[in-house]
């Protein structure tokens, strides 16, 4: 009896450390994924510091990680509530609605919490960079490309365009996939075709021009 109940704790020691050797492995494959990203973002930037640059790196991972961990939560919750309440189709999307308000809710918080701590140790440039790094470079290049097919902005037309893209860059830092970043780019790109069409501008041509001038110079957009 006693050497069976050895055997049984045993069995019960090697299987809780079998998973924890597992789930550890999983962590350090995400934590090298993560800090491959933010080296790349950081590496791109000037620093007072090596620490200053390692302090970013790590706001940086630690950004990733939430945003999955958050991401993770709520589907897993999601999936739950799809299961329980399966016969219930209104209650169901109401709870389903519910958990998606509280994570914007934490998401919210958490992007405030993020840009808080950037500014205490680094310059609105730098930031800036930081956020285009987590963003794909997506804002400054379609800034660019903005300017480059329509050549005669206005002022006042460059500021809103900038504006935007700036906005669009805020929401695009909590996406947690690529889909989701670049969707919230599309949206505002839309906005701003909308503006520039009101504005008097024939985008129509105006993308062909400029795409006719990017070929001629060996560049498919």
């Amino acid at each position: 009896m006693k050497m069976r109940n050895i055997l049984t704790t045993l069995c019960i020691v090697l299987f809780v450390f079998a998973n924890a050797k597992c789930a550890t492995t999983e962590d350090d494959e995400y934590t090298k994924v993560i800090r491959g990203r933010a080296d790349k973002i950081v590496d791109e930037l000037t620093f007072d510091s090596n620490d200053q640059k390692i302090r970013v790196r790590d706001l940086i991972m630690d950004h990733y990680r939430f945003l999955n961990d958050a991401e993770e939560s709520r589907n897993a919750d999601v999936a739950e509530i799809r299961e329980e309440f399966a016969d219930n189709t209104e209650l169901r999307n109401a709870k389903i609605d519910l958990r998606k308000a509280e994570q914007e809710l934490k998401i919210r918080d958490h992007h405030f919490a993020f840009n808080a701590e950037l500014k205490l140790i680094l310059t609105e440039e730098q930031i800036d960079g930081v956020k285009n790094g987590l963003t794909y470079n997506v804002c400054p290049n379609t800034f660019a490309a903005f300017q480059d097919m329509i050549q005669n902005l206005k002022p006042e037309e460059k500021e809103q365009i900038h504006i935007w893209l700036l906005e669009a860059r805020e929401h695009a830092i909590d996406g947690g996939s690529s889909k989701e970043k670049h969707g919230w780019f599309g949206k505002y790109k839309g906005r701003i075709n909308n503006y520039l069409s009101k504005q008097g501008y024939d985008l129509n041509k105006l993308s062909e021009e400029w795409h006719d001038r990017m070929r001629a110079k060996g560049i498919e957009l």
